[in-house]
């Protein structure tokens, strides 16, 4: 089939199997020049080969994964609990946002097992950073459902997904890619999202901080409480070695009675064995 422009030649070419990539794409590029479309052959060559987590990512997407959908649903309340700094809610959903990405990144990664493309562990956890990037931030979650990932993303606080390097998903979506800085808001707004992003991040880092602590005194007093197990065994072993050695002294004691009355008896026997034996000598 003749592609006529970048868009279909990018969802025809990230829709192909992983390893046919290469061959996909050659066939492609020599399609554009016997068209004549040597600028459309130019770009097409350009586009590049995705990572196993990407190729995995694009696949569950044109899967339709049940699991994706409803994780998109959890994203954006997530990001209006971000957007009303709702400290309440954005605990609620912090806790509960590591679970959902674990439970659709076992999807996409069963997905790509079946068909055909094992993930190993370093590409299973490109495909969770992902999926948590999907989470946080509009613009990856739009790249990621281009279905034409390149490589996988990464997030690492508020306004730090990487998506320099999404050309691809761009020319899919018929968009232009995401700029660092959006002309549409003034600077008063844009002082202000930075402000209200400084206070969100400065309430995560403190929730971070006081359940940090929590767990420290939850372990401070497991700790203490194993102490004091050890302490009352300590004093039972004392108590009952303190009667063992009561013991060993009334018994000591009683050896040395004993033998007290042993010797005198020994004494005595001897005595009367003398005496007989002189009396019957007397008799002879």
């Amino acid at each position: 089939m003749m592609i006529m422009h970048l868009r279909a030649a990018v969802e025809q070419l990230y829709a192909a199997p992983l390893a046919d990539f290469v061959s996909e794409r050659t066939s492609l590029v020599a399609q554009a020049r016997t068209a004549g479309d040597v600028a459309l052959a130019t770009s097409v060559a350009a586009l590049r080969k995705p990572t196993v987590a990407a190729w995995a990512i694009n696949h569950a997407v044109r899967s339709e994964l049940v699991e994706l959908d409803e994780l998109h649903g959890f994203a954006e309340l997530l990001r209006e609990a971000q957007r009303t700094l709702d400290g309440d809610q954005l605990r609620l959903l912090g806790r509960e946002r590591a679970k959902r990405v674990e439970t659709v990144a076992a999807q996409v990664v069963a997905s790509a097992k079946q068909a055909g493309h094992p993930l190993g562990p370093g590409a299973a956890a490109e495909v969770r950073e992902t999926l948590t990037a999907l989470v946080a931030d509009e613009e990856a979650e739009r790249a990621i459902r281009s279905g034409a990932l390149v490589k996988a993303l990464s997030y690492a606080g508020f306004g730090s997904v990487d998506i320099a390097d999404i050309a691809e998903a761009a020319a899919v979506s018929g968009d232009e890619l995401p700029q660092a800085v959006t002309p549409a808001i003034d600077l008063a707004e844009q002082r202000q999202v930075r402000q209200e992003q400084r206070r969100a991040r400065r309430a995560a880092e403190l929730e971070s901080a006081r359940r940090a602590r929590a767990k420290v005194e939850h372990e401070i007093d497991v700790a203490e409480a194993r102490r004091s197990e050890a302490r009352e065994g300590v004093a039972d072993l004392e108590r009952r070695l303190a009667a063992a050695r009561d013991r060993l002294e009334r018994v000591t004691a009683e050896l040395t009675e004993l033998g007290g009355i042993r010797d005198r008896r020994v004494i005595e026997e001897r005595a009367a064995q003398a005496a007989l034996t002189s009396e019957e000598h007397e008799r002879a």
